[in-house]
């Protein structure tokens, strides 16, 4: 990036032609819900120094058992349910409602039995500091898939995850990963927010040296510039994620390499695989659900008022989520710096939430997170391009096992 913000390398990989991958448009249609994320608590036991939910979200209350029954009522309605409907638990800190989370689980099991299938496509993302012996052999028998919000090394995660009376996280939560990653494999992962300074090679190990084998970096996302990576930081991060590239194009044997998930993606994409016009399905099968049981585009404006597009009692406002998809939820190519992008069928443009709350104005994606994209993208074309010819079943490891739907 340049002084301005603005990216300076935008060119693409010479071996890379963006029309390969370029997804078909999105078709106008009555779009159907099959995922929700419920704000089941609607607050957090840490005091994140760069926490974008206390950024940008209004205070709320618990969620009360009627909303969640309606929620579960609105998401699998009688009908004969698909292998991608899927239940997430990440705003705030769900854990500090685990009688909820246990009334849920067993209303699932009920569901289950009712649609003889198995709801199993659970995800809950926590800060892992209210997880003790008999929350963590609950979380091991419920088969939800579980993730954790670990930001690396003590130095690192005792400086920007911490309690409300300043203290860190670090000692509490490492024999938690531990023993997660042991007893739950490739159902546990954990992800990390890159701030100023964070040294992503460093996180990485962290994280791997623990047991973990699907690890997650993000970069931060705040009103606060101070904290946001500057121009080393993302060329740490670039070359990170090169030599993360080559050590994979390089192995040999059986030896063990954690899956660094959003490269992972970006490396399915180059390949033709989960391309689309559009990051993800928020506000389009994808729903968060606040407390009172209205519905927004994702979890991230939950408690937002002007984007509230119905309710899991009545359903959805129409107009208001034709409103959200063709403004805050347009596809790339109807954004400016996305429609010149080589590297947009890769990354779908940017998340709806982080360019609308966070970003330079109308829609625009944030540069320092396309400086990010661009650095993932470059090593998997790389990657790709590299083992089409030298190991070309290797790529059969980074295949979805289910297509996303969208």
């Amino acid at each position: 990036m340049d002084s301005t913000g603005q990216l300076t390398d935008i060119s693409a990989p010479i071996d890379f032609n963006t029309h390969d991958v370029t997804p078909p448009p999105l078709q106008k249609e009555k779009w159907t819900v099959q995922s929700l994320a419920l704000d089941l608590s609607g607050s957090c036991n840490l005091s994140c120094r760069y926490c974008a939910e206390a950024a940008s979200q209004p205070v709320r209350r618990p969620m009360d058992v009627e909303t969640i029954g309606a929620a579960l009522n609105y998401l699998f309605p009688g009908r004969e349910m698909k292998c991608n409907t899927t239940l997430r638990f990440g705003s705030g800190e769900p854990l500090m409602a685990l009688p909820l989370l246990k009334e849920i689980e067993k209303r699932l099991k009920r569901i289950s039995i009712k649609n003889k299938t198995f709801v199993n496509n659970v995800f809950l993302t926590t800060n892992g500091t209210l997880i003790d012996d008999e929350v963590r052999e609950w979380l091991i028998s419920t088969l939800w898939h579980v993730k954790i919000s670990f930001d690396g090394p003590k130095s690192i995660q005792d400086h920007w995850r911490i309690t409300k009376d300043k203290k860190g996280t670090y000692d509490k939560i490492k024999p938690v990963i531990e023993t997660l990653a042991k007893k739950m494999k490739q159902k546990f992962s954990t992800t990390a927010v890159l701030c100023k300074d964070a040294d992503p090679q460093v996180v990485f190990d962290e994280s791997a040296a623990l047991g973990v084998q699907r690890i997650e970096l993000v970069p931060v996302v705040n009103y606060d510039e101070a904290v946001y990576p500057d121009h080393s930081d993302i060329e740490k991060y670039t070359e990170f994620v090169q030599n993360h590239a080559r050590t994979i194009a390089e192995k040999t044997g059986n030896k063990r390499i954690p899956g660094l998930t959003r490269f992972s993606d970006r490396v399915c994409r180059v390949m033709g695989y989960n391309n689309f016009r559009i990051p993800c399905g928020a506000g389009r099968n994808f729903y968060g659900v606040g407390p009172d049981g209205a519905l927004y585009p994702c979890f991230r404006f939950i408690g937002i008022e002007k984007f509230i597009l119905g309710n899991v009692y009545s359903g959805l406002d129409h107009n208001a989520v034709n409103s959200f998809l063709s403004g805050p939820g347009r596809p790339y190519e109807k954004r400016t710096s996305c429609s010149k992008c080589w590297a947009a069928p890769l990354c779908g443009g940017p998340c709806f939430a982080c360019s609308e709350l966070f970003g330079p104005g109308n829609g625009e994606p944030l540069p320092v997170h396309c400086a990010y994209v661009m650095a993932d993208a470059k090593a998997a074309v790389w990657l790709v391009n590299t083992l089409r010819k030298k190991n070309p079943v290797r790529l059969l490891s980074f295949l979805p096992e289910v297509a996303r739907v969208i």
